[in-house]
């Protein structure tokens, strides 16, 4: 019941700020950032099926696909119907066919084996039933699959704040977390050669960045 509710408060909260999102401060000089960092780092080949869970309104979902240059599948996922709405009208100008977008949630993910990469940027804190998530994410992936998460990371203390203010002012924050408590996150659902990488944007945001494969191979 308690996560039902969350996902209300959620989707009442994004679905209000849907229609600005784009041009907010935040998205502009913090989030578009950060979504470059990771993919990036992604090792994207043609023909791969990816996970944007979280997707918002889909500015890194369409970027991925832009990158398969058409192959493929990517699907964005979202609690906000209107963050999905404002996503697949970027598909009308885009027009990428290897791109879905759907209204969902991590914690009810039901695919088995299908995907190369799940990604995660900027939502992590936004997340429930953070091991439920994870275990299915692990299920989600492909033998040789990664899952990657971006968040705030409460290892720097201006994060902590940010942290405590969201909790306090925002219902559908939940709480990010340590960089050690993420690895712990990882590794108790299953996941192998799991790496953390701590960042320092600027004075004042400071993100990490894990990862975590679902088989060990050389």
């Amino acid at each position: 019941m308690r996560n039902k509710r969350h996902e209300g408060y959620t989707v009442k909260e994004f679905n209000r700020s849907a229609g600005g999102y784009d041009e907010s401060q935040l998205v502009k000089s913090f989030q578009r950032r950060t979504q470059n960092l990771i993919i990036n780092r992604m090792q994207l080949e043609k023909g791969m099926s990816i996970l944007d869970l979280g997707c918002g309104t889909g500015l890194g979902t369409i970027d991925i696909a832009a990158r398969l240059e058409g192959s493929g599948k990517v699907i964005g996922l979202d609690l906000s119907d209107k963050m999905i709405e404002q996503a697949k009208k970027k598909l009308t100008i885009f027009n990428f066919n290897n791109v879905i977008f759907e209204v969902g949630s991590g914690s009810s993910l039901d695919y088995v084996d299908y995907f190369d990469y799940v990604l995660s940027t900027n939502a992590f804190h936004h997340f429930y039933r953070k091991e439920e998530i994870f275990s299915r994410v692990y299920k989600a992936l492909k033998q040789k699959g990664s899952f990657i998460i971006q968040d705030i990371c409460d290892d720097f203390f201006m994060m902590e704040i940010v942290d405590i203010a969201g909790k306090i002012g925002e219902r559908a924050h939940v709480g990010s977390t340590t960089s050690e408590e993420l690895k712990e996150l990882f590794l108790s659902t299953g996941f192998k050669n799991v790496e953390i990488e701590k960042k320092k944007l600027n004075w004042f945001w400071g993100i990490m960045i894990g990862e975590g494969k679902k088989g060990v191979w050389n």
